[in-house]
């Protein structure tokens, strides 16, 4: 009887263990995500880092999926439910919002931050005092902005209370990024 229960107990441990498997090739691996208001809508760029084989390693080359509208969840929803594969948040490095109305973007992304299980915790936050897309290619290299703030990076925190946190500025100057200086934001 108790080898029974064991045998029972095993099979039962073996054959959950696959569940949330993904085959890689079915994910849409986003490494920065852009946030911009205009006309009361927001906009949304996610890069997704596409990995390929080459001779000589691997290579990445990038693809962008965009989105509006004048909710910041139903704008993120969009691209989510458009989208042929599964968006993979779980890789984010970067999120860049733009320096106009960075305020009340911010305030309704960290919003939307606390809510998702499945986005990086320990993403970038980052403010841009250039055009997004811009940006977006000057950080092909997913790493590059981390790189440029290196300690000076503040991570996207869960926090419940209301507090300030510094957030980095950059802009692009003969095609680098650069950064400029810490914004002061409350939460």
């Amino acid at each position: 009887m108790k080898l029974k229960t064991i045998l029972l107990i095993l099979l039962i441990l073996f054959c959950t263990g696959c569940i949330k498997y993904r085959e890689l090739n079915s994910l849409s691996i986003i490494s920065s995500i852009t946030i911009s208001k205009n006309d009361n809508k927001y906009n949304i760029t996610m890069q997704e880092i596409i990995p390929t084989k080459k001779e000589d390693g691997i290579s990445y080359i990038y693809k962008y999926r965009e989105s509006s509208n004048e909710d910041l969840e139903k704008a993120f929803k969009k691209i989510t439910n458009h989208s042929p594969k599964t968006i993979y948040l779980n890789k984010v490095q970067n999120v860049i919002v733009t320096e106009n109305n960075k305020d009340e973007i911010i305030k309704e992304f960290i919003k939307y931050y606390k809510n998702q299980k499945s986005f990086n915790k320990n993403a970038s936050l980052v403010i841009a005092k250039n055009d997004l897309k811009k940006v977006l290619k000057v950080n092909s290299n997913y790493q590059y902005i981390d790189s440029i703030l290196k300690d000076k990076k503040i991570k996207l925190i869960d926090t419940k209370d209301k507090k300030k946190i510094k957030v980095p500025t950059i802009k692009i100057s003969n095609k680098e990024l650069i950064f400029t200086r810490y914004y002061n934001i409350a939460i």
